[in-house]
């Protein structure tokens, strides 16, 4: 029980630490959301959809709440969390930064073809799957910058790039553990969402 609560600790730690990355990158994801949105609407004109609610037909939805929730939850994490917004960031820091500009823009297009009752039920796994990309993309960039520009994240500690690296990782691992259960919480809501409310 103390592990688990060391564990807990270090990582709520790590995020009071990384307070203003994360900001920055709640700001640019968010945001990017609702300038997407409202461009998307003086382009495009949201088709007037009211009376019925209509979701995307998802592959497992048949299989069972239990199923789709773990086919989502899995597919959001490993594909378009860790390899997306945390190995690519590891190869240059900018790039989770431009997949979660992109992926801002992709759900705006979707948004914009919803009625506003699909919207709101949308709402709440918009909120929890996007800040679980921030938190992913913020360990991206964490490791990104601790091999290129050590200093950028690590202040005046005189540390290599091996060992900005190395520290980076763990960090990473601590953010990754958070992300983890937004995302799980996002796919129970998803799940719920698409199987009983549509």
């Amino acid at each position: 029980m103390r592990t688990i609560k060391n564990s807990f600790n270090s990582c709520w730690l790590t995020l009071l630490k990384r307070g203003s990355l994360l900001t920055l990158i709640n700001t640019i994801y968010f945001g990017s959301i609702f300038i997407s949105a409202l461009l998307m609407q003086l382009w495009f004109p949201p088709m007037l959809r009211e009376e019925s609610i209509e979701f995307p037909h998802f592959m497992f939805t048949d299989w069972g709440l239990p199923t789709l929730v773990l086919s989502i939850f899995l597919f959001n994490l490993l594909v378009s969390g860790f390899i997306l917004t945390t190995l690519t960031g590891l190869v240059f820091f900018a790039l989770p930064l431009a997949i979660l500009v992109l992926r801002a823009t992709v759900w705006s297009a979707l948004l914009n073809t919803l009625s506003t009752q699909a919207l709101l039920l949308a709402l709440p796994t918009i909120i929890f799957e996007g800040e679980g990309y921030v938190l992913t993309a913020t360990a991206g960039v964490i490791l990104g910058l601790s091999w290129l520009k050590p200093p950028l994240i690590y202040g005046n500690e005189p540390l290599s790039r091996s060992e900005a690296l190395k520290k980076a990782l763990k960090e990473a691992t601590h953010i990754f553990a958070w992300a983890t259960i937004i995302l799980f919480t996002a796919a129970l809501i998803e799940g719920f969402t698409i199987t009983y409310l549509t």
